[in-house]
């Protein structure tokens, strides 16, 4: 081979290993984009500003971002996914793609909508690791549980539904047991169903939606009457607060005042957090449902009205 063809030969290779060079420069780059998630502060939505790490290896990255979660954002319309009342006691790794984060009590003080985005929040910065496939909440050493005393459970990234300009929504599935009426509308037949819904619903909220949306079989048949409105159902100690608009008054013929008022009792009651109910119709008592039904007490599971099997 003469100079001028090794030459040639030379700077082609010296081209090749640049062109390798800078596309593996390139991957890098994009393997690398990080950031780290936040809640705006009107409490919407999972909101993110670019963050590059320093560590590199999976256990170095999770204490870097276990430390990032106590740092304030930049933009100041946002606010940290963790408030510094909630205290993050450890974490176990074992190196199988499962990360647990195990909280303080003191995580329990978060409610509602505000809960789901602090753990959408957090698991969508710790999922960002490439080794870190699932994460799980446990609280004082036990998992966290949702209102219905179930488990959470592991999550991904992906459980979280991100709507621009809307809030971030959890995907659950829960089975719930509702009471419907029987054909001659004077017993209630029970029906279990499994439910997808997003975490910001509360379970009594879930429940009392699906009552009014009336049964998917064609045996049982609808309890609450067509245009009523759930304005508020809230728990406190044992009670549930159900607050309707003025049409669930309108009872449906051939339907007795017991099975109307027990259908939202009975599957409410199903709850492990629920005793009693307690009925407001556009946030006020009401003395009679129907012609002489006593309606402004505590109401208690009715197992007399529901239909037994033979």
């Amino acid at each position: 081979m003469n100079k001028r063809h090794l030459l040639a030969v030379l700077v082609l290779a010296c081209m090749g290993i640049l062109v390798a060079c800078g596309s593996k420069k390139i991957g890098h780059v994009k393997e690398s984009e990080y950031y780290l998630y936040y809640i705006d502060k009107e409490e919407t939505k999972v909101v993110r500003e670019n963050y590059q790490p320093v560590a590199t290896d999976t256990e170095e990255l999770i204490a870097e971002f276990i430390e990032a979660l106590d740092k304030d954002p930049r933009n100041y319309t946002y606010r940290k996914a963790k408030p510094d009342t909630v205290v993050l006691k450890d974490y176990t790794y074992n190196g199988s793609g499962q990360l647990i984060l195990n909280f303080e009590t003191s995580y329990y003080e978060l409610e509602g909508i505000a809960e789901v985005l602090t753990r959408a929040a957090i698991v969508k910065n710790f999922c960002q690791i490439e080794e870190i496939e699932f994460v799980e909440f446990y609280v004082a050493g036990q998992p966290l549980r949702d209102k219905n005393e179930k488990p959470i459970g592991m999550m991904t990234a992906e459980n979280f539904i991100d709507n621009t300009g809307g809030e971030t929504k959890y995907k659950q599935n829960a089975k719930i047991s509702l009471f419907f009426a029987n054909e001659a509308g004077k017993k209630l037949v029970e029906s279990n169903i499994i439910v997808s819904y997003n975490g910001t619903i509360p379970m009594e909220q879930l429940i009392v939606e699906q009552l009014i949306a009336g049964p998917l079989s064609d045996t049982k048949y609808p309890t609450i009457p067509s245009g009523t409105k759930l304005v508020k159902a809230t728990v406190k100690e044992g009670i549930c607060y159900v607050d309707f608009n003025e049409k669930f008054l309108d009872k449906i013929d051939g339907i007795t005042d017991e099975v109307a008022i027990y259908s939202v009792v009975n599957s409410l009651v199903e709850m492990p957090t629920i005793n009693k109910v307690q009925f407001k119709i556009n946030g006020e008592l009401r003395k009679i449902y129907g012609e002489s039904t006593k309606f402004d007490g505590m109401f208690e599971r009715n197992l007399d009205v529901v239909e037994t099997t033979q």
